[in-house]
């Protein structure tokens, strides 16, 4: 993806991270089509003319927002063990860091994980499931699955997570602080391996 980011990169960085934060908020709450260009301005607390000034259109926003979003979790992904449950806690210990940062970014990410709206966003969901497989290769890539329970090979492993991770995101974190949405999420994983792992493995 190549933006002109030219007039973004002059403003402060804690003004920077305001327009983000302002984004991530605004998409993740209404999706991309409910959600106006003056929408994230009035959250930001500025200028509609100055985000057409950072990034041109409301798509090329979201596409850098995607993009920033991706890059934030890829560089937090951590490298995996042999065990696939220790991966997933590393996992959802690195997005519960991040969101400190940039609290709204998972319901950002919830919104494109669900195709909710966004497949008039050139070429986004194929990138999307691109890096999805590329940090899941990554962090998985040592695991044992031999540990797991027959009927449970690493895909339906991988979707049953994928399920339960954000879905307590979509369910929680709007009611929720961010650190108790991760803590269910810890919890879930618990159950998870209770379910899946071969009793000598547990």
């Amino acid at each position: 993806m190549k933006l002109d980011l030219t007039n973004f990169k002059k403003i402060s960085p804690e003004k920077q991270r305001t327009v983000i934060n302002a984004g991530f908020q605004c998409f993740g709450r209404n999706g991309y089509k409910k959600t106006s260009v003056s929408d994230i301005a009035e959250a930001a607390g500025i200028a509609k003319a100055s985000l057409f000034q950072y990034f041109g259109t409301k798509q090329d926003m979201y596409l850098f927002l995607y993009d920033f979003a991706n890059k934030e979790v890829t560089a937090r992904t951590p490298e995996g063990t042999e065990d696939y449950f220790e991966c997933a806690e590393m996992y959802i210990k690195s997005l519960a860091e991040l969101s400190e940062d940039y609290p709204n970014l998972f319901d950002f990410l919830v919104t494109i994980t669900q195709r909710k709206d966004v497949s008039e966003v050139e070429g986004l969901l194929e990138t999307a499931d691109e890096c999805c497989r590329y940090n899941a290769d990554t962090i998985y890539s040592k695991v044992d699955w031999s540990r797991f329970k027959d009927g449970f090979d690493k895909e339906t492993v991988h979707n049953l997570f994928n399920w339960f991770s954000t879905g307590c995101i979509a369910q929680f974190s709007q009611t929720m602080e961010s650190k108790q949405v991760f803590s269910e999420m810890l919890r879930y994983l618990k159950l998870f391996k209770e379910v899946t792992y071969k009793a000598e493995k547990i």
